[in-house]
């Protein structure tokens, strides 16, 4: 019995561990950059393109669930695709000591459009689930969390779906 028991928990608690490695995923912004308001401490836009953020794996899962850090999307339908990335940032005070910033710019002039603010409690990240009309800013990838992003009186806004 004592056997079975160990055989039976070793897997899932792998497997458990593998799946949801985002969940508990947290990073601390570092970079100090001013471009984005100077609320922050330090700010940092997360990418796959090297080791520092994630493995290649978790890149990987990223990838095949749909997800992006960084993606070109013309959301508000104008015929203009905007680059749009997604990072953590620190406040230098105030109720909640993280933010998920997303940075909407130009992709040619680099020049930024709008930044949207999601308060965080913890520095976890966020990614952009969707293609270039319809993308929504996913919390943790699979679990269901998430803000819609919108046109709205000539800026972009984040919202919780309508709960039913």
């Amino acid at each position: 019995m004592h056997r079975l028991w160990i055989l039976i928990l070793v897997p899932l608690s792998l497997a458990a561990e593998n799946r949801s490695w985002w969940v508990g995923y947290q990073y601390e912004p570092k970079a100090v950059v001013t471009e984005y308001g100077d609320q922050f401490s330090a700010i940092e836009f997360l990418t796959c393109e090297n080791a520092k953020y994630f493995t290649d794996s978790q890149c990987n899962e990223v990838s095949e669930n749909g997800g992006a850090f960084s993606r070109l999307a013309d959301l508000n339908h104008d015929g203009v695709k905007e680059r749009w990335s997604v990072g953590i940032a620190k406040y230098k005070t105030g109720k909640y000591p993280y933010a998920n910033v997303v940075v909407v710019s130009d992709p040619t002039s680099k020049k930024v459009q709008q930044v949207l603010i999601v308060e965080l409690e913890e520095p976890s990240f966020a990614v952009f689930i969707g293609d270039e009309s319809n993308m929504t800013l996913s919390f943790c990838m699979l679990c269901g969390f998430f803000m819609n992003i919108k046109w709205e009186n000539n800026k972009w806004m984040l919202e919780f779906p309508d709960e039913e």
